[in-house]
């Protein structure tokens, strides 16, 4: 199997823990820059978006949560869950932490190409902001423990508060959470997300020397 990823990418970020925790194997790293329409990606995934997951059988995976639904469904990890469907907290949990990372990662991609006074863009730093609000008062009133599964929501909701802490530094640090600092610090995925890190990505690692490395203190 081939992921296509990117170092910068909390899609991709997700999906890389998601195969790690999961001990997929055989896999390989596929790094590619989305933006200049790279012909293997585009091969794989005609949107030419990442992360996308060739299978040995050449079928093409392609948004973050399927392939990451995909990866736990095949290799049924102890350390990774899927969200219970029926449990109002972990879809509750999974579809803000899904939408926090699409809004901050949009919000960042419109810088490209419009001015930082655009509606569209200051539309979402708002929401950005209002969302860091309600989940430290939603931490306040049901404690972290209610965010601490090891399940796929969790997951999410961790890249995301990441990516936000790493694009949106200002955005972050305005609302000032202490308890959003200590989800980060206690949630179940801090070690793999910590190997996986933005430093250790932009160095493009193999997969297979990560998943060895992992391997030995887990």
């Amino acid at each position: 199997m081939q992921l296509y990823l990117n170092e910068t990418s909390p899609f991709s970020r997700v999906v890389a823990a998601t195969a790690l925790l999961s001990r997929c194997s055989p896999l390989s790293f596929v790094w590619v820059d989305p933006w200049s329409s790279p012909a293997n990606l585009k091969s794989v995934n005609p949107f030419c978006l990442i992360p996308a997951l060739e299978l040995d059988d050449g079928t093409a995976l392609t948004e973050s949560l399927c392939i990451c639904q995909y990866l736990i469904e095949t290799y049924q990890p102890q350390t990774l869950r899927q969200v219970m469907l029926n449990s109002a907290n972990d879809m509750h949990t999974l579809g803000t932490a899904k939408t926090l990372m699409e809004i901050a990662f949009r919000t960042v991609a419109l810088t490209r190409y419009a001015d930082s006074d655009n509606a569209l863009i200051q539309r979402g730093q708002e929401g950005i902001v209002a969302a860091l609000e309600r989940l430290d008062q939603e931490i306040k009133e049901q404690g972290l423990e209610s965010l601490l599964s090891n399940n796929l929501a969790t997951l999410y909701l961790h890249v995301a508060l990441d990516y936000v802490q790493f694009r949106h530094t200002e955005l972050f640090d305005e609302v000032n959470s202490c308890t959003i600092i200590d989800f980060l610090h206690l949630s179940p995925f801090a070690d793999v997300l910590t190997r996986i890190n933005i430093e250790s990505l932009a160095n493009k690692p193999d997969y297979e020397t990560l998943l060895d490395s992992f391997g030995l203190d887990t």
